[in-house]
């Protein structure tokens, strides 16, 4: 910063040591965390306590998503992570995949991506994963991406949207211009392949998101299992869509927290939930 009288302040001195002592500071934060399940390991690289958080959450936040990808994920499957965010589930779904089949990665928040790449590296997946730093929408163009928190892992950063997934609105940290894409345009390219299974969190545009797909949902290739993320606000939307394109809601599952307080008596209606569709047979 440039004072009134022409100097510099900090003075040199102390920029070069509080630099230091913030990479020193990063240094002692970033440690690899390694998430061991039976024969499996799965290594993250977190520079933050939220990162951290998220890792240590991997299989109790939401055991319902865990069960889904291990009970139905098989190897050669094509599975779309869309709300990728540092890559958890990414990663897992990739190990149930195997190197015969795929995961298409999709997070449009940028330090976020950087850290799934990081951790998709660690994990030496690159020839399973396939990470795609755009959004997905019902329209192709460019369109504000609004960053709630330019922090890796953070969440509720919005699309065309200052609105988190509580409804409240917020001050965007700062507003970038993304590229956003339909998957029926995606998949019209023939650059990307059919998913067999989908997963959508990203907390308010999962209808928007569903409604881009709907020449998917209606071909020979529609995938076996969509699990939505699905709010209030958009809870008749996205099940008379699904409705209309044969898809069934055959499950519902809460993360960790709204699961307890239901459990305690709090009204389910309450509280957003996962749900998984099936097509009708």
């Amino acid at each position: 910063m440039i004072r009134s009288d022409g100097k510099t302040w900090p003075p040199n001195y102390f920029a070069k040591r509080w630099n230091r002592v913030r990479q020193r500071l990063l240094q002692l934060l970033a440690r690899e965390v390694e998430i061991v399940d039976g024969k499996l390991r799965y290594r993250f690289q977190c520079e933050s306590l939220l990162e951290f958080k998220r890792c240590m959450k991997f299989f109790i936040k939401e055991p319902g998503t865990i069960e889904w990808i291990r009970t139905e994920v098989h190897p050669g499957d094509i599975f779309y992570d869309i709300g990728a965010n540092i890559g958890i589930y990414t990663i897992f779904a990739a190990y149930h995949t195997g190197e015969s089949g795929k995961v298409f990665a999709f997070e449009p928040h940028s330090p976020s991506f950087t850290k799934l790449l990081q951790n998709i590296a660690l994990n030496k997946l690159q020839n399973i994963i396939i990470p795609c730093n755009f959004a997905l929408h019902d329209e192709h163009g460019y369109f504000p991406f609004n960053y709630s928190s330019s922090e890796a892992g953070s969440s509720d950063s919005q699309l065309s949207s200052v609105r988190g997934a509580f409804d409240a609105q917020y001050r965007p940290d700062i507003t970038e211009l993304k590229h956003a894409v339909s998957i029926d345009s995606l998949l019209a390219s023939k650059k990307f392949s059919a998913p067999h299974h989908v997963k959508i969190d990203v907390d308010g545009n999962e209808y928007l998101i569903l409604r881009g797909m709907s020449k998917l949902l209606q071909s020979i290739e529609r995938p076996r299992s969509i699990q939505v993320e699905v709010i209030k606000r958009n809870d008749a939307d996205i099940l008379s869509f699904m409705e209309s394109h044969n898809y069934v809601l055959s499950e519902k599952h809460y993360t960790r927290g709204p699961s307890r307080r239901i459990a305690q008596g709090d009204d389910p209606a309450d509280y957003h939930y996962n749900g998984i569709f099936r097509p009708v047979s």
